[in-house]
């Protein structure tokens, strides 16, 4: 993985270095066309996302992903090998359901870091005008809002039938909250992870502790996406007195010590398009890939940009 351009104009350009880009770009490759990721973070993963809190390196994306594919199971198998990934649980239910849950051995990011060794990414740079970054082809792998914007001022969207069922693509956001606890909370179980089913409030507590991540007991809670968009423009202090008094059960005796609020706006797409990936134009090619097609979740958009990059390399 590198933090500089290749010498010569790539033949694709991949916008994005989340699972989705990543795949993308890994099987570009591997079909022998010269990739460049272009990341405006400093570092893979998107919302596969770690942090360092107080001294703590803890997950406060996504949580877990789970494998049902074929072709993402061999994936996780050499990423297993590798020690990029471990089995968290079985389920989060009790009994639990023996379906495995699967994280980062150090975080969510490892995954990630894994898929992108070898690739070229250039880090810190933020996508406006994708001329400016000449390419056979292009993927875009942010949220479609982002991605039509970029498309937008690139004058590189699709036909205007197409272009309108994209821009009706719709996210859920998701607030979440980080709380740093001077002891461990009893009442979440053992392996860490507690999931909420239809709550109206919460959908995910961790205790990173507990999850092998952290030193100290550091919870990662994810507001429903109800309470999330009732809660998304209320202050911090707001968020907190009243996530703190929604899981005061869980915290017991436990006293918080330090906190720290994120906003995901994209957490999620409200429908997910049929195909997992839409693939248009000739000089240059365009293709949209991640979650929000065909699959949700990290091994939904890992098969997206796979497909994106499976429709670019026939066309190329």
């Amino acid at each position: 993985m590198t933090s500089t351009q290749s010498n010569g104009c790539p033949d694709v350009v991949v916008v994005g270095a989340g699972i989705s880009g990543l795949a993308a770009a890994r099987e570009l490759q591997a079909n022998g066309l010269k990739t460049l990721i272009i990341e405006r973070d400093t570092t893979v993963g998107g919302r596969m996302a770690a942090l360092d809190f107080e001294g703590n390196h803890i997950d406060h994306g996504a949580q877990f992903f789970t494998v049902r594919s074929d072709e993402f199971a061999a994936i996780i198998q050499q990423a297993t090998k590798a020690g990029a990934v471990t089995e968290w649980t079985k389920g989060f239910e009790d009994p639990p359901d023996g379906f495995s849950r699967w994280r980062g051995t150090r975080s969510m990011t490892d995954l990630c870091r894994w898929l992108a060794t070898g690739l070229d990414i250039q880090f810190g740079n933020p996508v406006n005008d994708l001329t400016e970054i000449p390419a056979s082809a292009y993927v875009l792998t942010p949220p479609v809002p982002e991605s039509m914007a970029i498309l937008t001022f690139s004058k590189l969207l699709p036909p205007p039938p197409l272009a309108i069922d994209l821009a009706r693509i719709a996210y859920k956001p998701t607030i979440t909250l980080i709380l740093l606890l001077d002891q461990p909370p009893k009442a979440i179980p053992d392996h860490g992870g507690l999931q909420f089913l239809d709550d109206p409030e919460l959908a995910f507590v961790t205790n990173n502790q507990a999850k092998g991540l952290s030193e100290a007991p550091v919870l990662t809670i994810h507001l429903s996406n109800d309470l999330s968009t009732q809660l998304w423009t209320a202050s911090d202090d707001e968020i907190i007195d009243r996530v703190t008094t929604r899981i005061a059960p869980l915290l017991e005796h436990a006293a918080v010590e330090g906190n720290h609020i994120h906003r995901w706006r994209y957490a999620g797409p409200v429908e997910v398009w049929p195909e997992p990936t839409v693939v248009w134009g000739s000089n240059p090619v365009v293709a949209l890939a991640g979650e929000a097609f065909a699959g949700p979740k990290v091994e939904g958009a890992y098969l997206s940009g796979v497909a994106a990059a499976k429709e670019l390399s026939r066309t190329l």
